[in-house]
C-alpha cells in the first residue's frame, strides 16, 4: 500500500507539466498549423522578441472579444496569445482563471488600475484594465518571451537614455 501511494506521489508532478490553452490552443505547444486549422489567422508580421511570426485570429466564440494576436517562435510554436476585450470583463475573467491558475499578484482598487498576474507551468497570464479606458487585456505569455522582451525594452530604453544625455 505504502509503494503504491509514493508512486501515485512521484507520478503526480507528471499530470500538472502542461500549460495553458486558451481557447483550445496551448501555449508552448499548438503550431501555426494548427492555429490556422482552428481560426481565421491573418499574418500581420515577425515579432521583434521572439522572431517567429505573428498573426492576428479572427473566429473565436468568446462574448466581448475584440482583437486577438498569436506570436510564435522561430520553429512555430505559440508563445503568446494577447487579446483585447470590454474593461467590464475584468473580475469575471479573474474569477475563472483563478479557479484554474495560481495567483501571483493583484490589484483591484475599488477606483484606479486593475491589474493580475497568474502563472500556470511556462505561461504568465495577466490582466491589464487601465483606469480611464474601455478595454483591458488578457494576456498569456510564454516566461521566455517575456524575459526577452523586459530585457530588450531594458536595452532600448538605455539606449534611448544614453542618446538624449550625449545631446546635452
Amino acid at each position: 500500500m505504502n509503494k503504491i501511494l509514493i508512486a501515485f506521489l512521484l507520478a503526480l508532478p507528471m499530470f500538472s507539466v502542461a500549460d495553458p490553452a486558451p481557447f483550445g490552443l496551448e501555449i508552448g505547444k499548438a503550431t501555426i498549423k494548427d492555429v490556422k486549422e482552428k481560426y481565421h489567422a491573418q499574418k500581420t508580421g515577425v515579432n521583434k522578441y521572439s522572431g517567429g511570426e505573428m498573426y492576428d485570429l479572427s473566429g473565436i466564440d468568446f462574448d466581448g472579444l475584440q482583437k486577438s494576436t498569436a506570436i510564435f517562435s522561430k520553429d512555430g510554436k505559440l508563445l503568446a496569445l494577447l487579446t483585447t476585450l470590454p474593461k467590464n470583463k475584468f473580475d469575471y475573467l479573474l474569477d475563472g482563471l483563478s479557479n484554474k491558475y495560481q495567483i501571483v499578484s493583484i490589484k483591484t482598487p475599488f477606483v484606479g488600475d486593475k491589474y493580475a498576474k497568474l502563472v500556470d507551468g511556462n505561461t504568465e497570464i495577466t490582466l491589464d484594465a487601465p483606469h480611464l479606458s474601455f478595454k483591458m487585456e488578457m494576456n498569456y505569455i510564454n516566461k521566455d518571451l517575456w524575459n526577452s522582451y523586459t530585457a530588450q525594452s531594458k536595452q532600448e530604453q538605455q539606449k534611448k537614455k544614453s542618446s538624449e544625455h550625449s545631446q546635452l
